[in-house]
């Protein structure tokens, strides 16, 4: 009964809403019409081309650098067809209307995660089937990882007080997971992802991929294309903390899918990453914030998953801090040139620092890099590095650029004296960022050191405290020159999106050396 119930308030609920567009008749035409061995690029592009929003956003998909090939301007879908594929064109559009299909009505239920997650898990799935010995077609295993997570997007969307509980069950209770559900629900996420994929007139060779496989019964001998899907599902709710009593343990996960994909196991950590790198890249054409992808790392004890979350992290923060200069970059008038220079100057600076850690670059370079672009970026007249003494008692300048720079070295190569000067020094160990916008008001000309104020003349100033595990190194610095005007809103916020980067590069550094 519960589970009659579930289907009847289910479709309800989207009767409400006005049904799904992602099995709108646009998919249906697409489905048809790739499925069909008489049909052309110019009938699916005619297909597609009557959905203008998708139409737009899948040429932008085809001009990404995650698509794109040397191949020249896609300026027609009929063209995106060809290059890409009918079955490929058929997933990128099935996964822009499904994720069009949700919106976040629900904030705490994070059902922008969800997608996010469902889409890295179909990439990984896609990888995993292509480097495989088992001869399965990639674009069938996308379409099921993809859909594997329906039922718990559907149930989340629909039914936000039953999924509300279900998610306080599974915080308190010792049962497994897909056990509350059909508890709760008559059904399990699964199941019922199956049940309205069936109804919505999936293939059987679909339908067969959307079930939860037991670990236990999977060999060299178990079909890819059926268990995949589950598999990759269960990977990416490891790395994002989502299986709370461990049914899937990762190590067991990363095994399976080597064991039966006929891979090599370090190559299953290897296709997480490349398809990770690839999500964050496109997640935005998509419709998803890449901050969504950001997984929370806590300790596991299991050495090989929190190296992995770590990566993942620093991937994600990356893309993250370009995401939100694109939008800084959308939301500044269009005929102002010169900002729009400054800002892809930014952005390749940052391009290049993610580049540098992610290639394991020394991190003195790092720190150089960091000093230059928040120089060039930025409207700051000098930007300066300095180190702290292991006894924390000393400063020292390791690298300045910039104007009239003898006077800042000269300050900040000191010692602790018990004075006045020594606010610097409580600072860093208070590891608080301090900004001064303007030394001529809000009295802060009295309250910084009298010699720092007459040697240093700066008009504003910002710093950082720099941390390596948990003890600070130093600090980043940058300030105008007394007269050059204060530090503006946008000068901070380029100084800290480039801090930002090299306390990453920090913490990446850190977690290496722990290992």
């Amino acid at each position: 009964m519960k589970y009659t119930e579930t289907l009847k308030n289910i479709h309800r609920s989207l009767d409400r809403l006005g049904d799904l567009p992602v099995f709108s008749a646009t998919i249906n035409r697409i489905q048809q019409i790739s499925a069909s061995e008489e049909s052309d690029a110019m009938a699916l592009a005619m297909a597609i081309m009557k959905d203008a929003s998708l139409s737009a956003r899948l040429l932008k998909l085809a001009n990404s650098s995650a698509y794109k090939r040397g191949q020249g301007n896609v300026n027609v879908v009929s063209r995106a067809v060809v290059l890409m594929g009918f079955n490929h064109i058929k997933n990128i559009c099935l996964t822009l209307k499904l994720i069009e299909s949700f919106h976040d009505e629900h904030p705490d239920l994070d059902v922008p995660g969800m997608m996010m997650r469902q889409f890295l898990s179909a990439n990984i799935a896609k990888e995993i089937a292509l480097r495989s010995k088992q001869n399965i077609d990639p674009e069938e295993a996308y379409m099921g990882a993809l859909l594997f997570g329906l039922g718990e997007v559907m149930v989340a969307c629909t039914l936000p007080e039953q999924y509300r509980k279900l998610l306080r069950l599974k915080e308190s209770s010792d049962k497994k997971w897909a056990l509350l559900q059909a508890e709760v629900l008559g059904i399990s996420f699964s199941e019922l992802g199956r049940e309205m994929a069936a109804g919505w007139g999936y293939p059987k060779q679909i339908l067969s991929t959307m079930s939860q496989v037991d670990m236990q019964q999977l060999d060299e001998r178990s079909d890819l294309l059926s268990c995949l899907p589950s598999l990759s599902n269960g990977l990416v709710q490891q790395v994002y903390g989502q299986d709370l009593k461990n049914d899937q343990p990762y190590d067991q996960l990363v095994e399976a899918i080597s064991n039966v994909g006929l891979i090599p196991f370090d190559d299953v950590g290897e296709v997480t990453i490349q398809c990770f790198r690839q999500v964050a890249k496109v997640s935005r054409t998509y419709g998803l914030k890449t901050r969504s992808l950001i997984p929370e790392f806590t300790e596991s004890g299991n050495v090989a998953k929190d190296d992995m979350v770590r990566q993942l992290s620093f991937l994600a923060h990356s893309e993250a801090e370009q995401d939100e200069i694109d939008s800084q970059k959308r939301e500044e008038p269009a005929n102002q040139q010169e900002v729009v220079s400054d800002s892809q100057h930014q952005l390749d600076y940052l391009n290049q620092l993610t580049e540098l850690i992610a290639s394991d670059g020394n991190i003195h370079d790092v720190f150089k890099l960091a000093v230059e672009a928040i120089r060039q970026c930025a409207s700051f007249d000098r930007s300066m590095l300095c180190l702290l003494s292991k006894q924390k008692k000393h400063l020292s300048v390791k690298m300045i650029e910039g104007e009239g720079i003898e006077p800042l070295q000269a300050y900040f190569e000191r010692s602790q004296n018990g004075k006045a000067d020594d606010l610097f020094f409580r600072v860093l160990e208070k590891q608080v960022t301090l900004l001064v916008n303007d030394l001529n008001e809000d009295g802060w000309s009295a309250r910084l050191p009298p010699e720092f104020v007459s040697k240093v003349a700066c008009q504003g100033f910002v710093l950082i405290p720099l941390v390596m595990g948990k003890r600070v190194i130093g600090m980043l610095y940058a300030d105008r020159l007394a007269g050059a005007g204060p530090v503006s809103e946008t000068d901070f916020n380029i100084f800290n999106q480039f801090s930002t980067q090299t306390r990453l590069a920090l913490r990446y550094a850190d977690s290496k050396a722990k290992r």
